[in-house]
């Protein structure tokens, strides 16, 4: 039997440590629309009124949460059908992803980022349906979160992805991803 040399181990081992590639804990799987359609309990159009940070106890321990509150403009699917109702949606998650200094060390957060919504801004949200503590987020994170804004009179749509998982790469006119949805969900 052969006997291999330390040093030789020892190479191998840097080696891979050097080559292998870390694992992207903050990866989020890469939805297009009629995957983010499927999995929303609630897709509506919303105009920010209000945020506020607060904390929600689940499973023996206290969680950072943000709640927006919003005006329902145009509805799609779920919960939130009632346009022109105000409603209330809690993300876990603090708006504020700044790190905490704690003596010489910074202390981040575990938690995925949560969409950051202004107020007075127009939203396409599709949200996932509220756990039984009251939490959701927007389905695939920033992926179904579309900010929508106006330029050259056009009304337009973009998501945290810069829509490149909707098959797009930059901003898609309202109307065209409205119509999307409206098909994906058969109306």
């Amino acid at each position: 039997m052969q006997r291999t040399r330390p040093g030789l181990l020892f190479a191998l081992a840097i080696a891979a440590i050097l080559f292998v590639q870390p694992a992207d804990g903050s990866s989020v799987l890469r939805l297009n629309l009629e995957q983010m359609v499927g999995r929303a309990g609630n897709i509506f159009r919303a105009t920010v009124l209000d945020v506020r940070g607060g904390t929600v106890n689940v499973g023996g321990g206290t969680l950072p949460t943000t709640t927006y509150t919003l005006r329902v403009d145009e509805s799609f699917k779920g919960s939130f059908e009632k346009e022109g109702a105000t409603v209330e949606v809690t993300f876990v998650g603090s708006i504020k992803s700044d790190p905490v200094l704690i003596g010489d060390h910074q202390k981040f957060s575990v938690l995925p980022e949560v969409p950051r919504l202004d107020i007075g801004s127009d939203y396409l949200l599709m949200m996932t349906t509220p756990s039984s503590a009251g939490l959701s987020t927007t389905v695939g994170l920033g992926q179904g979160a579309f900010s929508i804004f106006v330029r050259n009179r056009v009304e337009l749509a973009l998501n945290g992805a810069g829509n490149a998982n909707i098959g797009q790469q930059g901003p898609v006119p309202y109307s065209q991803l409205s119509a999307d949805i409206r098909a994906a969900l058969g109306q």
